[in-house]
């Protein structure tokens, strides 16, 4: 028969905080109070802590404790006064009533951290007696515990007692540091922890300071096994704690949805169980995961339930394990419970497809907290060591996904075989799959156990995959591997468009490699479809075979059957062109979608592509310009004998400009944005595109002809207007005229086109106007003629602009505009300044001239002086030989310009050298002018190399410039009286090419000028030299 359980009084004491001056050295002594036993004297320590410790149930800090712990047997009582019998009253004192803590040396704030156990015999009436002791002589404490070992019951203990008192009084120092009394009575069943204050026993204390303590009741049943094993107590605790929650289990569908809560009775009930057992909190936690893991088993839990029960378990088990260890029996049974959750986990891992739906929400928060489960695990350190030979939880998830995955894509493989496309039906489904994963699945395994769930199922796949599609290649089951040469002659049949089906799946399963984890893995082998697309060059070949031949039938074909497309809102335009452009976006689309990743051959199939469409486009345009110049409906001409050749129809010619431009734009479009095409497939394109730009500008040269006759009449009018009409009202007829033809041509044409007409005719109008400004003679010209022209060509350039919505500047200000206002600009300027604007360009001409010419050069030097501008001609090099010896007699012509300044001023020249190229001349010559004179505008020297000849009129060889207000003493301040120091200037000799330059002609038709003329013989002189 079991002995009946006895009431157990545990503690736990934390710390110690007093008052003093100085350091102590403080340890506690304390036991139960019988009840009627009145608390023994307690001036002088009887024991040493470190003596009297309970073996396992303390931290001793101090160094002396290995050496005094032999006496840990010693047993001490208290005396009742009930009138019951004595326990043991002659036998040994029991040491379940005495207990002491270590010595915490030198400190006033002791942290023991130590626990202890009592057994009582009335809970009403027994209380808890603690003394704190400072020790200061160990030679007195191993007296005490010597004589303590003769205590033989309580009335040697009251003897012992009173000897202690008798020394404590011979002394001078009280190591008395305070005492407390709790009776049990006042600890309730949760336990009570707290400050206590410390109280004295006499008045010769001084007591200061406070005591934490943490205490609790439990029972103790006597089964002949040690008092620190309740195995069986933990396992009872656990099949109560399942019993409870399965009668929680019953009123939630699913199991999952119930949040771990119990109720109240449930709570009193295990409490008072797990109080009676002398449970500890991390026994009480272990049991309450056991409980869980085994209902899992059948009923799946909350995850998030289970994950704060381990983490519960994790604290405790690090804070209390040294403390409360278990045994051998419990930690395996603890071990076979874990295991368990983790392969019933594993197997979950395995089907979470299934089991947690990506698209239902509570099942990824469910699969989130299993998967923090497994990662709590396998860093607990409980788990680590009741199950030290346990794989790695994480190695463990990583097999199982690449396990579940395999499974998972074979059952949908056989389940492909059903559909009419196996192979890409296969192929879609792991594509849903992964991207499923990438976007649920990925960042719950990454976050909670750093596991690259998508880089270990598309593994999976790809291999998987590519092992699939290399079988269905070896057995003859992928079509377009090998071409199929009647597909391509066989013209009424389309091309086979399975392989590009399943081109297009396997390039969209390949591009979710990019997911894949970018962080530095060991060497893994390539995947398995890296290099899919070859497999599909056979049929990429000819699908571009045959794209070329169904082209340029589906245009002729659409080119016969021609429709003009009309109405309100759209651009005149017919069908053809719109076949056309179709015919090349969907070559250009389904290229694009290729996406051809081998850049090698995607350059090859470029340039192949780039033939077909410009073939095509070439083909079309050939075809609806014949179709214009065949005559017919649509004829480009009128041919009817004895009658000019004349357009038909202005909106014909609008409709084939707009079908050339329609196409032209589909052709630009095949201009990559990503990457540069081949040179020769980018030679091609752009030839093709400047040939159909051409052929719609041959058209619309074709549709402004009509216009030549009356823009020739606007302008000619406008240019012999009464010189009374200024250039605004003289302009309006031409204005009203263009604005009425250029209006029916913007809702005619494509805005490319428009603007293409509207180029050609703004040439035409600065045709008109460069005819109109050079006809007659300057004396025929009303007076106002050039200015009036002039104002009426910027009026016409702010009209084709139209604010910005017109032609662009760039375009307006062509090479012609720039002639035709120069000319104007030119007629509007008197004789001398045109003279001077020919010699200033002259200047600017020699400036532009880098190096030597083939007349040679001439060195100078000059400098003004005191109103005295002095010249040296020093010599020259490489003149042109212009004799018959193949020498030349030169000599050098200074003049000052303009005449009109420098009219004072004659001509000087030097001495001329005979039979030489490189004549040395070392003269100086001078010339009376002003600085003013110097730094007028197109002041300059002019030097004349000229071939002096006995019989007939000198050659000329050469002339040269130099800008006077660029010389020293007129471009600086400083006063210069020789040519020592100065550099020397060497300036290239220029002939006279430009017969026909504007300003000479202009001069020309001033015949009546005398300046004019005279300046016009000089340089025909020169130019005929």
């Amino acid at each position: 028969m079991e002995n009946p359980a006895s009431t157990v009084y545990k503690m736990f004491i934390e710390k110690f905080r007093i008052k003093f001056k100085g350091f102590s050295d403080p340890y506690c002594m304390l036991g139960i109070q019988p009840s009627g036993t009145p608390p023994p004297p307690s001036p002088q320590p009887p024991m040493t802590p470190r003596t009297l410790s309970d073996t396992g149930m303390d931290s001793l800090d101090s160094p002396e404790h290995g050496k005094l712990r032999k006496h840990h047997s010693f047993r001490l009582s208290f005396k009742r006064k009930d009138g019951r019998q004595q326990r043991d009253s002659v036998g040994p004192v029991p040491a379940k009533f005495i207990r002491a803590t270590s010595v915490k040396p030198h400190t006033l704030c002791p942290k023991w951290n130590e626990k202890f156990k009592f057994d009582i015999d009335d809970i009403h009436s027994d209380q808890l007696h603690l003394d704190i002791w400072d020790h200061d002589d160990e030679s007195s404490v191993l007296d005490a515990v010597s004589r303590l070992n003769e205590v033989r019951g309580v009335r040697g203990l009251g003897r012992f007692f009173k000897q202690v008192c008798q020394s404590a009084r011979q002394g001078s120092q009280d190591d008395f540091l305070g005492c407390i009394n709790i009776p049990v009575c006042d600890i309730p069943s949760t336990g009570l922890e707290g400050w206590f204050k410390l109280e004295a026993r006499s008045s010769r204390s001084s007591v200061q300071g406070r005591i934490r303590l943490k205490m609790w009741l439990s029972t103790r049943e006597d089964r002949g096994t040690s008092e620190e094993d309740n195995t069986l107590e933990v396992k009872k605790f656990e099949r109560l704690q399942t019993i409870f929650m399965m009668h929680e289990l019953t009123v939630f569908d699913p199991a999952w949805k119930w949040t771990g809560e119990l109720a109240g009775p449930s709570l009193t009930i295990l409490h008072q169980m797990a109080v009676q057992s002398d449970l500890s909190d991390l026994q009480i936690s272990l049991a309450k995961l056991v409980a869980i893991i085994r209902i899992n088993r059948k009923k799946p839990l909350d995850t998030k339930f289970i994950h704060r029960q381990l983490i519960e378990v994790d604290k405790l088990w690090i804070n209390n394990y040294n403390n409360e260890p278990l045994t051998r029996e419990l930690e395996q049974w603890l071990a076979d419970s874990l295991n368990g959750f983790v392969e019933r986990s594993l197997c979950q891992m395995r089907r979470h497809r299934e089991i947690f739906p990506a698209l239902h929400p509570p099942s990824l928060v469910r699969l989130e907290y299993l998967l923090r489960c497994l990662g709590l695990l396998g860093s607990m350190r409980a788990f680590r060591q009741v199950s030290p030979f346990s794989k790695g939880v994480r190695g463990e998830i990583v097999g199982a996904l690449r396990k579940g995955s395999i499974t998972w894509s074979q059952a949908q493989l056989r389940e492909s075989q059903r559909s009419p496309n196996p192979l890409v039906h296969y192929t879609t489904i792991l594509i849903a799959d992964l991207q499923l994963g990438v976007t649920y699945y990925h960042g719950l395994f990454d976050s909670t156990n750093g596991i690259q769930y998508f880089s270990i199922v598309y593994k999976q796949f790809d291999s998987l995959l590519s092992e699939e599609v290399t079988n269905r290649i070896e057995c003859g089951q992928l079509p377009g591997t090998i071409v199929n040469h009647w597909t391509i002659l066989d013209h009424d049949r389309e091309p086979d468009t399975a392989p590009f089906e399943i081109y297009f799946a396997l390039q969209e399963f390949h591009n979710l490699k990019s997911h894949l984890s970018v962080t530095p893995q060991p060497p893994e082998k390539p995947l398995g479809l890296q290099n899919f697309h070859e497999w599909f060059e056979p049929a990429v070949q000819r699908w571009i075979s045959v794209s070329k031949t169904k082209a340029i039938q589906r245009i002729k074909a659409a080119v016969s059957v021609d429709q003009v497309c009309e109405g309100e809102r759209i651009v005149r335009h017919s069908t053809s062109s719109i076949d056309t452009a179709s015919c090349f976006y969907q070559i250009r689309e389904f290229w694009k979608n290729l996406a051809w990743p081998d850049h090698s051959s995607g350059a090859h199939y470029e340039t192949l592509i780039i033939d077909l469409v410009c073939t095509t486009a070439n083909v079309y345009s050939d075809l609806i310009h014949q179709g214009l110049a065949d005559g017919g409906s649509s004829g480009y001409y009128d041919n009817k004998q004895g009658q000019q050749q004349q357009p038909r129809s202005t909106d014909e010619l609008c409709v084939v400009v707009n079908n050339l431009e329609y196409v032209r734009r589909g052709l630009a479009e095949f201009h990559p944005e990503t990457h540069q095409l081949p040179e020769n497939a980018e030679t091609l394109l752009d030839n093709t595109i400047a040939q159909l730009e051409a052929k719609a500008d041959r058209v619309l040269t074709k549709l402004t002809a009509s216009m030549q006759g009356p823009l020739q009449k606007s302008v000619f009018h406008l240019a012999w207007s009464p010189d009374s009409l200024p250039a605004n009202q003289a302009v309006m007829p031409l204005l009203e005229y263009l604005d009425s033809h250029l209006a029916t041509l913007n809702v005619t044409l494509l805005s490319q086109n428009f603007y293409r007409a509207m180029t050609l005719i703004w040439n035409s109008v600065l045709t008109e106007f460069a005819k109109q400004m050079d006809a007659g003679g300057e004396g025929e010209k009303p007076t106002n003629f050039h200015d009036r022209m002039y104002g009426a060509l910027q009026l016409l350039g702010e009209f084709f602009n139209a604010e910005g919505l017109g032609l662009p500047p760039e375009i307006l200000h062509s090479d012609t505009f720039w002639r035709v206002e120069q000319r104007l600009q030119y007629h509007k300027t008197d004789t001398d300044h045109l003279i001077d604007l020919f010699y200033m360009q002259r200047l600017q001409e020699q400036l532009n001239t880098i190096g030597q010419t083939s007349l040679g050069s001439l060195s100078v030097k000059a400098y003004l002086n005191h109103d005295s501008l002095c010249v040296e001609i020093l010599h020259a090099k490489d003149v042109i030989p212009l004799d018959p010896n193949g020498f030349s007699d030169p000599f050098v012509i200074i003049e000052l310009l303009p005449r009109r300044v420098f009219s004072h001023c004659s001509e000087q020249q030097t001495n001329v050298h005979k039979k030489t190229l490189n004549p040395v001349f070392d003269e100086c010559f001078e010339f009376s002018v002003t600085q003013e004179q110097c730094q007028t505008e197109a002041a300059m020297i002019v030097f004349t190399v000229m071939d002096h000849d006995v019989l007939t009129a000198n050659d000329f060889a050469g002339e040269a410039f130099l800008a006077l207000n660029n010389i020293p003493g007129v471009a600086t301040n400083f006063n210069i009286d020789n040519f020592n120091g100065l550099a020397q200037i060497d300036l290239p000799l220029l002939d006279m090419k430009d017969k026909n330059h504007p300003i000479l002609q202009i001069l020309e038709g001033r015949v009546n000028d005398k300046n004019a003329m005279d300046f016009l013989r000089k340089q025909k002189a020169r130019v005929v030299g």
